[in-house]
């Protein structure tokens, strides 16, 4: 008898618990607005001038009517001068109908202006809020942020959101950018072993096909003849169309400050030293016949081999890249699937790479003075104590390195052509 007593107060205890929760503090997912974009300028009538890009649900879904919904029509761009963040978020939402709600951000875009005054007091509001997610990824638009956020009008995806997440994760099969996450980016701008990247965006120039120029190509700078495909920074690129906006480069910062610029082949190279690259379509002269091109499929095949060592007070940099590649074409017809020509496409593509890469590396030391690629991570577990290594000042010595450059490619696949014929022009 006395069992069941118990197991009874057992379960009025428990009821009684239940009828005493309550959901006081809980915000309906219909009550909120979700933002999946978020800019900064430098404001007019006030210090920051805020942009955001706001999830319309009802067009995402298709409406009543039912059927697809329409990306470009799914979103709603408002901007507000405010004084901070969160005084703007306040003066949103005494015209908005919905309380704001940043949980579903996923990029974050800085204009080059701000950028380079520098971002450290915004990450820092930013880091508190539970709010902002930690992968949202981080954005320097060459235009002021208001732009670019109007401009972002997907074509091909149907909730907007996703658009972002696909086009900032491109990088993977692009080589053109790179993942640029808030945490990270906070974390690369407050330490003293490497410094921070972000994803390079502007508004495309041009209206009509007919005003195409390579003037802003960065192919003159490099000693080309010719722009490739990479030798653009966002913004620059030949082309046109109803998907305005463009992605490819890295803006560079030193601490919270940007310092400069990378086009989309020297973002390759910073992919490859980090250790972040994937794969990517590869354009390179044929080493028989320079007027002509050889198209690779370029793979990471091992995890880059990184280290320091000291020279005196001047550090010394090793890093050794392994990639593989499978052909996909080649112009003149030479035959580099034999046996003799493979090595030769091999060590022709490895000097190629490793000249792009040495360009890339003085310029990071000379010019940037930024370690970027985290050699000085590599570096730092030499040292027993923190203070040891705070005296040592890494980003000082880095400005001072010598390098050595290894790079290690093998063709696999030739793709499904085991022999090529050159070309026979009869009379």
């Amino acid at each position: 008898m006395k069992k069941y007593k118990f197991i009874s107060f057992i379960i009025a205890i428990v009821l009684q618990g239940t009828m005493l929760t309550g959901c006081y503090d809980a915000r309906e997912i219909d009550d909120m607005a979700y933002p999946i974009a978020l800019g900064f300028d430098k404001g007019e009538s006030n210090e920051l001038r805020m942009t955001l890009q706001i999830a319309v649900p009802v067009n995402i879904a298709g409406g009543e009517g039912g059927g697809g919904g329409d990306g470009e029509k799914g979103v709603t761009v408002v901007t507000v001068d405010t004084p901070s963040i969160y005084s703007g978020l306040s003066m949103l939402n005494t015209f908005l109908s919905k309380q704001i709600n940043l949980s579903h951000l996923k990029a974050i875009v800085f204009s080059k202006e701000i950028a380079m005054e520098g971002v450290s007091k915004y990450l820092h509001a930013m880091i508190r809020n539970r709010e902002f997610r930690p992968n949202a990824r981080v954005i320097v638009s060459r235009c002021p942020a208001e732009e670019f956020i109007s401009a972002v009008k997907p074509k091909l995806e149907t909730n907007p959101a996703k658009y972002y997440e696909l086009l900032l994760s491109a990088y993977k099969y692009t080589g053109f950018s790179t993942d640029t996450q808030l945490i990270g980016f906070y974390h690369k701008t407050e330490s003293d072993s490497i410094q921070a990247v972000a994803v390079l965006a502007d508004v495309s120039e041009y209206e009509s096909s007919d005003e195409f120029s390579i003037d802003s190509s960065t192919y003159k700078q490099k000693g080309r003849s010719y722009p490739l495909e990479g030798d653009f920074k966002a913004g620059d690129l030949p082309k046109t169309g109803e998907l305005n906006i463009e992605v490819m480069g890295l803006a560079v910062f030193n601490g919270g400050k940007m310092v400069g610029e990378l086009d989309g082949e020297e973002t390759t190279y910073h992919l490859m030293l980090e250790g972040k690259f994937k794969s990517m379509l590869f354009t390179m002269p044929d080493p028989m016949d320079s007027e002509n091109f050889i198209v690779l499929n370029i793979m990471k095949s091992r995890k880059t081999k990184k280290k320091v060592e000291m020279h005196g007070d001047k550090p010394k940099l090793y890093a050794k890249v392994f990639l593989e590649g499978d052909i996909l074409s080649i112009q003149k017809g030479t035959n580099y699937e034999n046996e003799k020509n493979t090595p030769m496409l091999e060590e022709a593509t490895e000097i190629f790479i490793k000249e792009g890469v040495i360009k890339y590396l003085d310029k990071s030391i000379n010019v940037f003075g930024t370690d970027t690629n985290g050699f000085g991570k590599q570096y730092k577990s030499k040292f027993l104590t923190w203070n040891d290594w705070e005296q040592f000042d890494w980003l000082t010595k880095y400005k001072q390195s010598n390098y050595e450059i290894d790079i290690d490619v093998n063709i696999r696949r030739p793709g499904l052509i085991t022999k090529t014929v050159p070309e026979v022009i009869g009379n």
